[in-house]
């Protein structure tokens, strides 16, 4: 520890790190990290009193010791030899989680991507289980405090890690990258997704290809194939590039996958092939990009030598976080939670899912698609193009949810307007957040199928709660119309 603080051999012997005082165990070393809310200085006394080794704070963030106790502890407990001075406690954090990176010995898998990064991080866990002792990143702590947490959590024992890092702009994955040091890079793929501070597509590739630059030459980068944003940093990152694709022959790609067939009423079966085999899988209803996703996640196993038959089956064990494409049958109703987050490339796959899954119920295909974030100059014309595009998908019931989804719509309107002249039967409604819900929650019949998504500030998971509740009271009890 002290190593990596950039200092001598400390006090105490350290356990474990922790940067809140609540769930700090014993033995722990407390990391005083700043943030929007809290500031873990405050609470360097808490942290002694729950039995802290030690406490790593920013240089002149304490006031001076006492003359009359200059080497010992102060009132409240404090132990002021243990208190370990360093100019940022972010990069001591990472610098802490990077020496038990080091000395754990652990393949780290590390994901980023525009879409889908913590459904290929949950994925990804699956199948690695199957065959070596891993951990993984937590729900969607990505940042540079959730990332350095994941990895502080490695035992001697444990033999993988997998790690999801989310981005903002440049220089945020590089940072990550080099306190995980990766043995294998995974990028998802690349759309239009914080444009509002990158500006174009181009920018968006070179922000997360920091992930691919910062692999060492033993490493091994897994990107979609046919990928043009990503082409030109594949030329220089310097280490082993393996694509993957959806279906059974997709140009260059290295390992490809494809649904087969569908399964029973709960299934489905799907191929996976890499260069020396291939496997079927048998999984519950499978989404498009959930599809993408495994396909990603299996070439992460490929490019690390892992038995491939093996983690394939670890697809069927997935328990993916909250709000992202799970399937709910509530009632009569299915709805599809796909509320953590929106762009416009995921919100075409999800609406192809939605009307193939209530095509095969026989059901009312029914959206309800809130606010796009972070797209920049464009976000009107972004939003009308989803409208338009549920229109021709065949959507039969459209809710816009905040106020730039008036534009998705309009874009609904106008196509059926265009197509079909008359507003009868267009069924559709617009309302201002998520708040307003009753609306909503008035229009579904018996047996409909509902898509919810959008960016994670809409908080649209808030009208799947309501459905919930509302089915849990009797409601929506008999089938489809």
């Amino acid at each position: 520890a002290g190593r990596a603080l950039g200092i001598g051999p400390l006090v105490g012997a350290v356990s474990g790190v922790s940067i809140d005082s609540r769930s700090l165990r014993p033995g722990d070393l407390f990391v005083a990290v700043r943030g929007v809310r809290f500031d873990g200085h405050d609470f360097v006394e808490a942290a002694f009193a729950a039995g802290a080794s030690g406490a790593v704070v920013e240089a002149g963030s304490r006031p001076a010791r006492s003359r009359d106790d200059p080497g010992g502890a102060r009132a409240g407990g404090v132990d002021e030899r243990a208190v370990y001075e360093v100019p940022d406690t972010l990069e001591a954090l990472g610098s802490l989680a990077r020496e038990v990176r080091r000395t754990s010995g652990a393949e780290v898998f590390a994901i980023t991507g525009s879409v889908g990064k913590t459904s290929t991080k949950d994925l990804l866990h699956a199948m690695v289980a199957r065959v070596r002792r891993v951990v993984a990143t937590s729900g969607n702590q990505n940042n540079e405090v959730g990332l350095p947490l994941t990895l502080l959590t490695l035992e001697s024992d444990s033999e993988a890690a997998v790690v999801e890092m989310g981005m903002r702009g440049r220089g945020q994955i590089e940072a990550l990258t080099a306190v995980a040091e990766p043995d294998v890079g995974i990028i998802t793929n690349i759309h239009p997704v914080h444009l509002e501070l990158l500006g174009t597509l181009e920018e968006v590739a070179a922000a997360k290809a920091e992930l691919l630059t910062g692999l060492e030459p033993a490493g091994v980068a897994v990107v979609p194939a046919l990928c043009a944003p990503l082409e030109p940093h594949l030329l220089g990152c310097g280490c082993r590039v393996l694509s993957f694709g959806v279906g059974p022959e997709v140009s260059g790609a290295d390992v490809t996958g494809w649904l087969e067939k569908q399964g029973d009423e709960e299934g489905v079966v799907w191929v996976l092939r890499w260069p020396e085999g291939e496997a079927r899988i048998e999984t519950a209803e499978l989404s498009s990009y959930t599809l993408e996703n495994s396909i990603a996640a299996a070439t992460a196993c490929y490019g690390a030598g892992l038995p491939m038959e093996e983690c394939a089956k670890g697809i069927a064990d997935v328990r993916f976080s909250a709000g992202r494409g799970e399937i709910v049958e509530v009632g009569s109703l299915c709805l599809i939670d796909d509320t953590y987050n929106a762009n416009p490339a995921a919100m075409r796959m999800a609406i192809d899912d939605l009307v193939r899954l209530a095509a095969s119920r026989k059901a009312r295909a029914v959206a309800v698609l809130g606010d796009m974030l972070e797209l920049g100059p464009n976000t009107e014309r972004f939003h009308e193009e989803i409208g338009i595009y549920a229109a021709e998908a065949g959507i039969q019931v459209l809710w816009g949810v905040g106020p730039v989804s008036e534009a998705t719509v309009e874009g609904f309107r106008k196509w059926r307007r265009a197509k079909e002249g008359s507003r009868e039967g267009w069924n559709t409604g617009h309302v201002v957040s998520s708040e307003a819900v009753t609306p909503v929650v008035d229009s579904l019949r018996p047996g409909d199928v509902v898509l919810f998504k959008a960016s994670r500030g809409v908080q649209l998971e808030k009208m799947v709660s309501r459905v919930v509740a509302e089915s849990a009271s009797g409601r929506w009890t008999d089938g489809p119309d």
